[in-house]
């Protein structure tokens, strides 16, 4: 079944488990931009970040201690840092965009400040996505991107995504097996060494279609290995009340058995969504079926970030991660490497 309901109107959208794209209402649309620096102005990106001199109120200067501030608005303080901290700019950090662009690999699609609760802009970070070719596994269509994320606070430092969208149902995807050594997941902190490490990043970056048939390989084996709807009540449902903390040390016990029942239902209701019936019994069924759920059910504490969704993509889609390695692990799975 090949229905885009993100495509449908919003009812039905709303009805099939809310699901929406993970970058629904995130950063400004960048589909026009041509240029790394079109897309820096057209996001609000085109800033960098300077280390200032820190004073206590009177006068007194704290040495070995900064103040990073926004580059074209000094009296906005982003973070303190030590001697060590030399900031990377977000046209440095996002550079190898316009060489991905100009090759025709992938476009320009959003950017912007990140935002924090309540959804209020956040200076202090900021990411920038292309969108790359489209490919299929077992009759779907899968939405590629690269994601860039820069930031001054010392949170993250720059770093690099690739993850993708199974478009039927907006679920976010990443590779789960493959391990951070050899996936396209970059981290590289401000420091005096961080431009020689993202010329090599960009290097690595350049190789994204292997992952993209990583993630294909990935889902061709789950799609080869048998698992029943009685094997993913009794396995994967209990794995992820445990990695969500519900089942053990619930303060509030009633409120508890609130959420487990909540969490049981949209569990079940995701696999047995229409757009997973083409995969009964077997394993990428239960993938899909928990990549729907962690993809679009809203947090237990609700802080008003819409960005949350986008960064659950980012951050590696811990609970479809879990229990895609637990499925591996008890199946006895291995994925070669192409």
């Amino acid at each position: 079944m090949k229905t885009n309901y993100y495509q449908t109107n919003g009812k039905t959208r709303d009805k099939i488990l809310k699901r929406f794209s993970m970058f629904d209402g995130v950063g400004l649309d960048l589909t026009n931009a041509r240029t790394v620096d079109d897309a820096l102005t057209m996001a609000g990106l085109d800033y960098s970040a300077e280390k200032m001199p820190l004073f206590l109120a009177d006068g007194q200067e704290v040495k070995d201690h900064f103040a990073v501030v926004k580059s074209d608005e000094p009296s906005r303080i982003l973070r303190v840092v030590g001697n060590q901290y030399q900031a990377v700019g977000n046209r440095e950090a996002f550079a190898i965009a316009d060489e991905i662009v100009d090759e025709g690999y992938a476009t320009y699609e959003v950017g912007g400040p990140s935002f924090k609760a309540k959804n209020t802009p956040d200076f202090a970070r900021s990411f920038m996505v292309l969108r790359g070719d489209d490919f299929e596994i077992a009759d779907d269509t899968y939405n590629s991107f690269v994601v860039f994320n820069n930031s001054f606070d010392g949170s993250t430092g720059v770093q690099y995504r690739v993850i993708c969208q199974r478009v039927v149902c907006m679920n976010g995807m990443v590779r789960y097996l493959g391990g951070a050594k050899n996936q396209i997941r970059i981290n590289i902190q401000h420091t005096a060494n961080a431009r020689y490490r993202i010329a090599e990043a960009q290097k690595i970056i350049m190789q994204r279609r292997n992952e993209i048939e990583q993630i294909k390989a990935e889902a061709e084996t789950f799609i080869n290995q048998g698992m029943t709807r009685a094997e993913f009540e009794k396995e994967i449902i209990p794995l992820i009340l445990r990695e969500k903390k519900l089942v053990e040390n619930d303060k509030e016990r009633e409120r508890g058995h609130e959420r487990i029942d909540t969490v049981v239902r949209e569990l079940l209701q995701a696999y047995n969504a229409d757009d997973v019936q083409n995969h009964a019994n077997n394993a990428y069924r239960a993938i899909l079926a928990i990549s729907d759920y962690e993809s679009h059910n809203a947090p237990l504490r609700d802080v008003g970030n819409g960005q949350v969704y986008m960064n659950r993509a980012i951050k590696g889609m811990v609970l479809t991660t879990a229990v895609a390695q637990y499925i591996a692990k008890t199946r006895g799975i291995i994925v070669k490497a192409r």
